[in-house]
């Protein structure tokens, strides 16, 4: 364990919270939901009601359980190791998966200004080669990661705002009123959609509640944290893509491969609009960071459930960790290679959301569990987070086709598989208790 005075403060910790979710989201969905129109707008209100429920639900658990055991903690109390492992597995996949859709951004930013780098071998070789920069990096230690997402966002978000900004004086009403919904669908229709894509960029709020045990004072900073690096984020995205949508017409945004990149070129011209496309990169790259150390942590603590706390002596994440995850991220991007950037992006960014939204349901039952009861302290907000956590994971997995949630029962098939695998290689045969 590092000393307190090496933990991350409020600051860092709104920094990795924000820096988490502030990435491949801000500059890619814009584009995404052009298909949508401009009604994308209540889209990404809805998601963030979503998102602040979810963010709440991981602050009281960051406020109640300070002990660095993370949520993967709550859920063992709860429900047992079994779900908790089936948790810490799920949000493992989730990591490992969004590692390379993130990857996949920082390739595509790369290639607005390297053509030549576009093609099957040379997106799979370059994004390879960027995951394992960034592994390299973590295994010099959390504080870098988080320096370097602080770094990024800022750096990310200079060219970002200025486009809002000054993007606003070119705002068209027009514009926006005629690319309200291109969909051909109803507004019922519609917006459910948006919301489920929107949510892919507010992944990463539980970011503070995951790393706990590196974060100074965490009965206090988690909360702040996690709650202040969703409104900062979502106040970007909303100011931001709402700009877009007036300076774009939709089925221009619905073409480009740079969206933030295109606007800054009609305002300011190529040169600005090639500046914003490195910063893109950058700031994916510094969110990547962040991800791939998150994701090495819930893999630690996923391991852990089922050895005692007081042998629990090693909270930081293992090297071996950061190695693994670079591997099968490599495979996955190669199992997953596309000519297309862009489908290959969506393919993953969609995975990550359902497998997320599994853990946010199993995370939502054990707050009812244990702070909703009769005697609990305060347990009607606790009751009504988790129930509210639990019925919208509930709503959005109705939104998916049936591959989707075949390929979500697989996952969580298999992680219960390697529960059981790794109880007999400890030779710690599973009793009731533990199967819970």
């Amino acid at each position: 364990m590092t000393p307190d005075g090496r933990k991350l403060g409020p600051l860092l910790a709104t920094c990795l919270v924000a820096g988490s979710m502030i990435g491949s989201g801000i500059y890619l969905l814009p584009a995404s939901l052009g298909a949508i129109g401009s009604i994308s707008l209540l889209g990404w209100l809805g998601a963030l009601a979503a998102a602040l429920v979810f963010a709440g639900m991981f602050a009281w658990f960051g406020a109640l359980r300070p002990d660095g055991g993370g949520f993967l903690a709550n859920v063992e109390e709860a429900f047992g190791p079994l779900t908790a492992f089936v948790a810490g597995g799920l949000y493992w996949v989730q990591g490992l998966l969004g590692n390379v859709a993130i990857a996949l951004a920082v390739t595509g930013y790369a290639g607005s200004l390297m053509p030549g780098l576009l093609g099957r071998i040379g997106v799979s070789g370059f994004t390879i080669l960027t995951l394992w920069i960034f592994v390299m990096i973590n295994l010099l230690g959390p504080r870098p990661v988080a320096w370097l997402e602080g770094a990024t966002l800022l750096l990310g978000l200079l060219p970002i705002m200025l486009a809002a900004t000054i993007g606003w004086l070119y705002f068209d009403p027009q514009v926006f009123a005629a690319s309200w919904n291109v969909s051909g669908m109803a507004p019922g229709e519609v917006v459910p959609q948006a919301i489920v894509l929107v949510l892919w960029a507010f992944l990463g709020l539980e970011s503070a509640c995951v790393a706990s045990a590196m974060v100074e004072n965490p009965r206090r900073n988690v909360p702040i944290a996690t709650l202040g690096g969703v409104l900062l984020a979502a106040a970007i995205y909303v100011a931001a893509s709402t700009a877009l949508t007036g300076i774009l017409p939709a089925a221009e945004l619905a073409l480009s491969t740079a969206p933030f990149a295109d606007a800054a070129t009609v305002i300011l011209g190529a040169s600005v609009g090639a500046m914003v496309a490195l910063c893109a990169a950058l700031k994916a790259s510094g969110t990547l960071g962040g991800w791939i150390l998150l994701t090495s942590e819930s893999a630690r603590l996923a391991y852990a459930v089922d050895v005692p706390a007081a042998e629990r002596t090693d909270r930081r994440p293992r090297p071996l960790n950061f190695l693994i995850s670079g591997v099968l991220m490599t495979l996955v991007v190669l199992a997953t290679a596309d000519p297309s950037i862009s489908a290959q992006f969506a393919r993953m960014a969609n995975a990550v959301v359902i497998v997320m939204i599994c853990v946010y349901a199993i995370v939502g039952a054990a707050l009812v569990r244990l702070y909703g009861g009769v005697g609990a302290e305060r347990p009607w907000p606790a009751r009504m987070l988790g129930v509210a956590a639990v019925l919208l994971s509930v709503a959005i997995m109705m939104t998916q086709d049936r591959f989707t949630l075949a390929f979500t029962f697989v996952v969580v098939a298999a992680t219960i598989a390697a529960r059981y695998l790794l109880a007999i290689v400890r030779k710690t045969p599973l009793t009731g208790e533990q199967m819970r």
